[in-house]
């Protein structure tokens, strides 16, 4: 379980010069992580200096696009109404690319911004968890069936009408003297039809009662077998809102036990905790890092191991500017001074950040000294083996930390204070002595 390089035991495949170096997070501080994202998200998308620029971008593009379409009609019509667009087109596409270049710049600046106040960040919250505060409590949807409503009724049968023996009428005038017997036909022939459609009428009348009957017993059936298929819906309604109910009771009985066990000053759960401060640490995207910790009960010391991010991680561009005679979006880099500068104010701060998230975190007093050693995990230029370069080693007690205003400090001069050992030249790569340890310093 040694991790030879920094003198001291982690219980974490970290030891292996790999990426896979963080502890893998537990699941409330992967529950605090993903908050402290989505919130990082919300800010984001609040910067309305760069929506504006963006917005003005899309105008600008959009008037491009119809100045080309007005071009098009203009060269149809006449040379002079061409020339006359061609230009306008000309200069609504340098408007377009400078407006685009404003918004490049943009988010530079704010990139630049985030990874130059990484310390400064984290002075403005206050990095203690009230671990109270993570007690989940189940929500569960409506229930929702398509069962839930009853099986309409169907129509009832209705008895038609009685059929009436309606007599042919009687002829009158000369024919009445002629036609007596043709009217005695006409009256026979009606009442048969008469007597048919009567016969036909109580036939049907009499086939009501049954028909009512097996409409009732089809609607009943329908009915009980939406009934069933309802319960069925609800049943499985009720276990997936026990199951919730049953994964918020386990995660809030491993609560319990986490504050209990943190209370009494427990490793496991001291480096659950820990855990969960730095889940709530979110650094800039163009910021990969990773971590490794581990609290010792015995000596009440927090073992950490900083992996930075890479020196060409981080962005080498000062500015963006449009060159007019290339057409061409160029980038102005900046100097290696201030990538060197850049790279080793990110060390420096992510040191003294991680020192301060874990001790403002701990108002229970459980930490009292913390070792730290950081280093960069890359592929070694003569080697091409994967290799992990230490950076910066440093072990500080709580009340010496403590004394330190970290709001008016220059970071490199705190570790020299911290008696720190530090790379000459962290940009490029260039390693401590770690044959001593962490503590050997």
């Amino acid at each position: 379980m040694g991790c030879g390089p920094w003198g001291w035991a982690r219980r974490s495949d970290a030891c292996v010069y790999g990426v896979e170096m963080g502890r893998r997070r537990g699941f409330f501080a992967e529950m605090q992580h993903q908050a402290a994202v989505a919130q990082r998200e919300r800010e984001r998308a609040q910067a309305a200096a760069v929506r504006e620029q963006l917005r003005a971008q899309r105008e600008a593009e959009r008037a491009f696009n119809a100045a080309q379409r007005a071009r098009a009609a203009a060269a149809k019509a006449d040379v002079r109404a061409a020339a006359e667009a061609e230009r306008e087109a000309k200069q609504l596409h340098i408007a377009a690319q400078e407006s685009k270049v404003a918004a490049m710049n943009a988010q530079l600046e704010m990139q630049l911004a985030e990874i130059d106040s990484i310390l400064e960040a984290t002075l403005k919250v206050d990095d203690y968890v009230d671990l109270e505060k993570l007690r989940k409590s189940a929500s569960h949807p409506p229930f929702e069936s398509k069962y839930q409503a009853p099986v309409p009724p169907p129509a009832p049968i209705q008895v038609p009408p009685e059929p009436v023996f309606v007599q042919p009428e009687a002829p009158k005038g000369l024919s009445a003297l002629t036609g007596k017997k043709k009217h005695a036909g006409a009256v026979a022939a009606a009442r048969a039809a008469f007597e048919e459609q009567h016969r036909q009428w109580q036939a049907y009348s009499a086939s009501i009662p049954m028909r009512q009957l097996e409409q009732l017993t089809a609607h009943t059936a329908a009915e009980e077998q939406r009934l069933q298929s309802l319960a069925l819906d609800r049943a499985r309604y009720d276990k997936e809102c026990q199951t919730r109910e049953a994964e918020v009771d386990a995660a809030n009985a491993e609560l319990d036990v986490l504050i209990h066990n943190f209370q009494a000053g427990k490793q496991d759960a001291v480096t659950e905790y820990v855990g969960i401060v730095f889940g709530n640490s979110v650094y800039p995207d163009s910021i990969t890092w990773a971590v490794d910790y581990e609290y010792d009960q015995e000596s009440r010391e927090l073992r950490v191991s900083l992996t930075f991010p890479q020196p060409e991680d981080l962005p080498t561009v000062r500015q963006y500017k449009y060159v007019k005679a290339k057409d061409e979006i160029a980038e102005s880099p900046q100097t290696l001074k201030e990538q060197r500068d850049r790279y080793s104010s990110v060390v420096e701060n992510m040191v003294l950040r991680t020192l301060h998230e874990v001790w403002e975190s701990d108002r229970e007093g459980k930490i009292d000294s913390i070792s730290l050693a950081g280093g960069v995990a890359h592929i070694d230029p003569a080697t091409g083996q994967e290799t992990f370069t230490p950076l910066i080693a440093v072990a500080v007690d709580r009340a010496t930390f403590g004394a330190i205003d970290l709001a008016r400090v220059t970071p490199a001069e705190t570790l020299k204070y911290l008696k720190a050992v530090l790379s000459k030249n962290p940009h490029a790569l260039a390693r401590i002595d770690t044959s001593a340890g962490v503590r050997g310093h």
